[in-house]
């Protein structure tokens, strides 16, 4: 991962993510020395936190989920003790965020992007 954010600037930085990515569709992968799994996708960002202070400081929680009370789907995926933050950036804008934890284990929020249905009699 590439273009870390400063550590002093976290909370800042994910709480404008959030904002400008709120409800986007994702995939969630962890990477650890146990191999490569994917946790979710397709549902989409309600947000992540990042605590600062506290017994739990140095924690991140991804929360993932439907859009209203009713969608029951949902999602908290928590990376103890980050150690790096990066925004992926391609072409299009913002593409997702990685982080790395203390056991250089690695977390990927990447967007996902829905197909369109095709308008009818245009296959």
């Amino acid at each position: 991962m590439a273009g870390f954010i400063e550590q002093g600037n976290w909370k800042t930085f994910l709480d404008d993510f959030t904002r400008r990515n709120q409800f986007r569709a994702t995939r969630l992968e962890t990477i650890s020395k146990f191999g490569a799994q994917e946790e979710g996708q397709y549902l989409p960002l309600v947000g992540i936190n990042y605590e600062a202070k506290g017994s739990d400081a140095g924690d991140v929680v991804i929360i993932l989920g439907g859009e209203t009370i009713e969608d029951a789907r949902h999602l908290e995926h928590l990376i103890p003790e980050v150690e790096k933050i990066a925004p992926f950036v391609g072409e299009t804008g913002e593409e997702g965020i990685g982080f790395e934890d203390h056991d250089g284990a690695k977390t990927l929020l990447v967007f996902e992007r829905l197909r369109e249905i095709p308008a009818a009699g245009s296959v």
